[in-house]
């Protein structure tokens, strides 16, 4: 059996506005560590883009709870699928449903701390990672 997780998150970009606004690599520590301005209103999606390395995951699912000030104050659960190896050994990717960022200054003052996983539905924990940003008048 290998020693590699079945599946693998490579990146995750916020996209908005015609195009990637932003990627963040969960491997990479460091870019999730600050957080990163979200332009309020606009409507915004997440992109995943991960590899299966061997065997077949099934009902794969994106989990995410977003916290302001300790207090829960958004969940997005959303099926991804299931997957197998691909074929030429290239990465999938999967857009979320879009979502509109909150306005005004309530929603502009502090920071949301966002809890991302990436789960199988044998309960197999494929990614479990945390970044954070805050919402402001225009991208930065």
């Amino acid at each position: 059996m290998s020693e590699q997780p079945e599946l693998v998150l490579l990146t995750m970009t916020v996209n908005a506005e015609g195009g990637e606004r932003l990627r963040l690599d969960p491997a990479d520590s460091g870019l999730l560590a600050g957080p990163v301005a979200i332009k309020e209103g606009v409507q915004y999606s997440l992109g995943l883009e991960f590899r299966v390395n061997h065997g077949d995951t099934s009902g794969v699912r994106y989990i995410q709870v977003v916290k302001r000030a300790g207090t829960t104050v958004d969940k997005l659960e959303e099926d991804l699928g299931s997957y197998g190896p691909s074929p030429d050994g290239s990465p999938y990717k999967k857009e979320l449903a879009p979502e509109e960022a909150p306005t005004g200054l309530q929603a502009r003052s502090g920071t949301y701390k966002v809890r991302s996983r990436i789960v199988g539905d044998d309960g197999t924990v494929y990614a479990d990672f945390e970044w954070s940003y805050k919402l402001a008048k225009d991208w930065q």
